[in-house]
C-alpha cells in the first residue's frame, strides 16, 4: 500500500472552509482534526467552494506543538458532494507536496468523521474528530 501517498490523510500533507450544517450531527461544515501520523496532524476547515464542498489546511501540528507547516492554507479535499446519511462523495483528497489525488469518501457521526480514500483496490480508514 502506498502510505505515502495517503499521508495527507493523517498530516496536513496526509488531509477546508467555514460554513453552516443544517444538521450538526452529519454536517461536514466546520474544522475537523486529522489522525495523527508519525506525531504529525493538521486542522482542516470544510465549507462550500464552486457549488461543492471542500477542505483546507488551517492549522499544523508536529509532536512539540504547532507548526507552520508547507501545507497550511492548500486545500486538500476538493469537489465533495453530500450523498445523504451524513455521507459525501465525489471528490478527491491530494497531496499538498505533490498534487497527487485520490477519490475520497466521508461519513459523519456527531463529532467523528470516517475518512476514506483508496488507489485502485488498496483504501485506507481514518477517523477524524471535530474541532468545531
Amino acid at each position: 500500500m502506498n502510505t505515502h501517498f495517503l499521508k495527507p490523510l493523517a498530516t496536513a500533507a496526509a488531509l477546508a472552509l467555514s460554513g453552516g450544517a443544517a444538521h450538526a450531527d452529519t454536517g461536514l461544515s466546520g474544522t475537523w482534526r486529522t489522525a495523527t501520523y508519525n506525531g504529525d496532524y493538521a486542522f482542516v476547515r470544510f465549507g462550500p467552494c464552486s457549488g461543492k464542498i471542500c477542505g483546507v489546511v488551517t492549522r499544523t501540528f508536529g509532536p512539540d506543538g504547532e507548526i507552520e507547516g508547507g501545507s497550511l492554507g492548500k486545500t486538500i479535499v476538493i469537489n465533495m458532494e453530500p450523498v445523504g446519511g451524513g455521507q459525501f462523495e465525489g471528490g478527491r483528497i491530494r497531496r499538498p507536496d505533490t498534487g497527487q489525488s485520490a477519490p475520497l469518501k466521508l461519513k459523519v457521526n456527531g463529532g467523528t468523521m470516517t475518512v476514506s480514500a483508496c488507489l485502485g483496490p488498496l483504501c485506507r480508514n481514518e477517523t477524524w474528530n471535530r474541532v468545531q
